[in-house]
């Protein structure tokens, strides 16, 4: 299974880092396994 980074991520989604962390916290996105 291939990893994602929050900054791919962001940057595939169109969006700001800052924005995917704020939807990890509201619960909107599953946090990152670790």
């Amino acid at each position: 299974m291939s990893t994602l980074t929050i900054g791919r991520l962001a940057q595939a989604s169109g969006v700001n880092v800052e924005t995917i962390r704020y939807y990890e916290r509201r619960g909107i996105l599953p946090p990152p396994p670790r």
